[in-house]
């Protein structure tokens, strides 16, 4: 008989820099909090038999801490917001775009920045192809906010203009169950073991 497969997406935690801001591209790295969050999960979490993490420091660092496995996957880092990197809702002088963003982000692409659409489609590709590997039966995912939500609507099969209705806090992690030929199940969202 098949077993599932039980994956844990978890958002990495607090970084350091400024806060609420855009902060695709821009490889920031945990700050002490941040890491704290991110051990209080894994404890939380337990072993797993193999970890997959973006290229950027504020996940792949701790992933590499971990005594797992550990596979990166490029295609998993964070969307690259161009123009708008490091900057807040307010910084951003074209308030039309981003409210197509919050809108639509299907259709959106910030200003020298990367489409939403192929975004998607990267990190997707990439979820599947680790759905199809044979490296174990319970795995950890350490991404990013946009990566996880994208893999939750996904999953969920909703329209990606609801993608905001997703709330994911720095450290939230989340758990899917994926089994060969059947739905997969969204058995949590937004756990916040990791937060103050």
């Amino acid at each position: 008989m098949l077993k599932p497969i039980l994956i844990d997406l978890l958002r990495h935690g607090e970084v350091e820099g400024r806060q609420h801001v855009a902060r695709g591209s821009t490889d920031n790295s945990l700050s002490a909090w941040g890491w704290q969050q991110l051990m209080q999960v894994k404890a939380t979490i337990g072993t797993v038999d193999v970890i997959a993490t973006s290229p950027l420091k504020r996940c792949r660092l701790f992933a590499e801490s971990c005594p797992e496995p550990v596979q990166v996957f490029d295609d998993m880092r964070e969307l690259d917001f161009g123009d708008w990197e490091n900057k807040s809702s307010d910084e951003v002088n074209n308030q039309t775009l981003l409210q197509q963003f919050f809108d639509n982000p299907s259709d959106f692409q910030a200003p020298n920045g990367e489409a939403f659409e192929d975004f998607t489609q990267r990190v997707i590709q990439a979820w599947e192809c680790w759905l199809q590997e044979d490296v174990g039966e319970h795995r950890l995912l350490i991404a990013h906010g946009c990566v996880i939500r994208v893999i939750l609507v996904h999953l969920l099969g909703m329209p990606s203009a609801h993608i905001w209705r997703l709330t994911l806090d720095y450290a939230a992690w989340s758990r899917v169950s994926c089994m060969q030929g059947e739905q997969p199940r969204v058995l949590c969202i937004n756990q916040n073991t990791g937060q103050a």
